[in-house]
């Protein structure tokens, strides 16, 4: 299935001996670590804004879009044919077993109605549906667990510390307010465990954002431990191409299989937990109109097998 403003990704979860970190992961967390390996396979959907531009996720930064006028993309954004119950079956029909859905990407929009910001796909939008409510609904009926990724680094909010990205988005403070912003990701990520039923994952992304700021706090034990707190099921991976860090119940290799590191972000050593890697099927993340070189059948059945 393709369409116009959704790019598809592949997410394939490996066997791997459980690994006991320093926070204790609970019986409950254990027993997703083991179904996350049964899973061994899911589909990542990679949706906001940026699909409208049709020129990939990062088209904001690369281009030094004015975070002011970039928002206003939303004023347009009406995905009159999404079909949650459609979309859910045609991925559970391929054989995939769990959804990672963008929540927040780095654009800073958020694709599900939070009471912390008004620039959200309820508040923002002619389209005044909770995409990620819906998309939730029919995981939990059909009986595919949902992941949800969560952007570290936001190009669009003036409370947000500059990293090396997002620096020509207009924003008139570079230091940011790292304690307002700080609160304001737990508040969301409160409300993605609070409202939308049992999530299997948050996949957290952009901690490479402050690599060249290696005294930079992003505070992870105590956001790490909410979540745990909130859903103690709930595994956090995040995609910082490190070893894993304490609190983290998976290990995310970006565009290479574990091992390997063809792409350059996946030289991190390898660890006892449960592993995962990210692909996409084309060249991009987000949609881009020009990318149409996809990868072939065999091409995409030969990297699962590997996995």
């Amino acid at each position: 299935m393709r369409t116009r403003f959704l790019s598809f990704l592949l997410l394939v979860a490996f066997a791997a001996s459980v690994h006991s970190q320093a926070y204790q992961p609970t019986g409950e967390n254990l027993k997703s670590r083991q179904e996350f390996r049964d899973n061994k396979f899911g589909i990542f959907l990679h949706w906001g804004l940026y699909s409208m531009l049709a020129t990939g996720e990062w088209t904001m930064t690369n281009k030094d879009l004015n975070y002011r006028e970039y928002a206003k993309l939303a004023g347009g954004f009406y995905p009159s044919k999404f079909d949650a119950a459609k979309w859910v079956a045609a991925i559970k029909a391929s054989g995939a077993k769990y959804i990672c859905f963008t929540t927040r990407h780095h654009e800073g929009f958020s694709m599900f109605h939070t009471r912390y910001s008004d620039y959200n796909i309820i508040d923002a939008t002619p389209f005044k549906r909770d995409i990620l409510k819906e998309l939730a609904d029919e995981c939990h009926k059909q009986g595919i667990r949902l992941h949800l990724y969560y952007s570290h680094i936001d190009w669009f909010r003036e409370d947000v510390p500059w990293g090396r990205t997002g620096r020509g988005t207009g924003r008139p403070n570079p230091k940011g307010d790292w304690n307002s912003y700080y609160k304001f990701m737990n508040n969301q990520l409160t409300e993605l465990l609070t409202n939308y039923g049992e999530i299997g994952a948050i996949w957290f992304d952009g901690w490479w954002d402050q690599d060249q700021n290696p005294d930079f706090d992003w505070q992870l034990p105590e956001q790490y431990a909410l979540i745990h707190r909130l859903q103690p099921a709930c595994l956090v991976g995040n995609n910082h191409h490190q070893v894993p860090f304490e609190g983290e119940d998976i290990q995310i290799f970006e565009r290479d299989l574990p091992g390997e590191n063809r792409a350059g972000l996946s030289g991190q050593d390898i660890s006892a937990l449960p592993l995962e890697t990210c692909e996409t099927m084309n060249g991009m993340w987000g949609y881009k109109i020009t990318d149409q070189d996809y990868k072939s059948a065999e091409t995409l059945i030969h990297y699962l097998v590997k996995a």
